[in-house]
């Protein structure tokens, strides 16, 4: 599978290729960084092995991704024989970082909580693995996890989602044919939608705290987009900067969520505020949500990127009890939206 059909475009959309000292200088970083995080993880999971009630109810791949391993979640409570609405859930990474077992306490929760059937999908990252290979890996295998019949899936009612470069993935994922007629909603939470933004522009979109308030994405949003687009793709391309994907291209529910303090949420806001033809009149009234049809967006406040994992460098302890606070509100909303929306009967 390949990305959408690419029609002439300006040049400034094209990606342009970094400077010979700049590539050397975000290779460098690049696989530093992953085999920093790689082996970092790989001492803490060592060291505190996680809590059996998170551990997944199995592992899987299947023959069209061999090397990708997924974690299926079955909540506790369900019944032999009964179908069960699914999540496919993906991670967060930059396309770059990363694996499936990092959401593993949000698929448990989600799981129990809901009584729904949660699998999360592994992707392969950039830089070995870029455009559109992470969306095509998605693809594949959520067509291979519908076609499971050892999975009590209720197919009717099937739901696509992730954060960050994962909410960029379902976005992405879901526009592809073979899962256009199979996956009823999307959420995404807090997704990069526009590459064709410069990192300064992203960063004046947001607000900020105080003078020192620095964003956590700014000096890395040129190297995942490094890593992670070819050389002189279009930056507009649906497929990859989902901000100009088209409504009947997507499922008819979307859930979208941003952080107040990213430099991501407006244009996360800005695609939901497109998808859901929102006048521009009522777009600052409805910055903080807005539930238009089919289509809700929530500005979280007071959070930044990753707030539902963390993800900042160590936050301070109110920082992490505000955070879950704010996640545990998130999500028991997303279940509400979840069953009168995409898995009402």
């Amino acid at each position: 599978m390949t990305s959408l059909a690419q029609t002439e475009m300006p040049t400034s959309y094209a990606n342009l290729r970094p400077s010979l000292a700049k590539r050397l200088q975000y290779f460098v970083k690049v696989w530093g960084l992953k085999s920093v995080t790689t082996l970092g993880f790989a001492i803490v999971r060592f060291l505190k092995p996680p809590r059996p009630e998170i551990r997944p109810s199995l592992l899987k791949a299947y023959p069209c991704r061999p090397r990708l391993v997924n974690r299926i979640f079955i909540p506790r409570s369900h019944e032999p024989k009964e179908l069960l609405p699914l999540y496919i859930d993906l991670h967060a990474s930059g396309h770059v970082l990363l694996d499936a077992q990092f959401d593993d306490e949000y698929c448990a929760t989600f799981a129990n909580k809901f009584k729904v059937l949660v699998v999360s999908i592994e992707y392969a990252k950039a830089p070995l693995n870029k455009f559109p290979g992470p969306t095509n890996d998605v693809v594949a295998i959520a067509q291979a996890i519908l076609e499971d019949e050892s999975l009590p899936i209720d197919k009717s009612r099937v739901v696509l989602g992730g954060f960050s470069a994962g909410g960029n993935l379902s976005l992405s994922a879901a526009q592809m044919k073979p899962l256009q007629d199979k996956i009823r909603g999307v959420a995404s939470f807090y997704p990069v939608a526009d590459f064709s933004l410069s990192s300064a522009a992203k960063q004046e979109s947001r607000p900020y705290r105080n003078p020192k308030d620095l964003d956590d994405l700014k000096d890395w949003g040129p190297i995942w987009n490094w890593a992670y687009i070819p050389p002189g793709h279009d930056l507009r391309d649906p497929l990859l900067s989902v901000r100009y994907a088209q409504p009947d291209t997507l499922p008819k529910w979307i859930y979208m969520v941003g952080a107040e303090y990213d430099m991501l949420a407006d244009e996360a806001r800005q695609t939901i505020s497109d998808l859901a033809c929102l006048d521009e009149s009522k777009r600052d009234d409805s910055k903080y949500g807005f539930e238009k049809d089919t289509y809700k967006w929530t500005l979280v406040r007071d959070v930044r990127h990753g707030f539902t994992h963390d993800l900042m460098d160590n936050p301070a302890p109110d920082v992490v009890a505000m955070n879950k606070q704010r996640m545990e509100a998130m999500l028991e909303d997303f279940g509400k939206w979840l069953f009168k929306g995409p898995y009402a009967a």
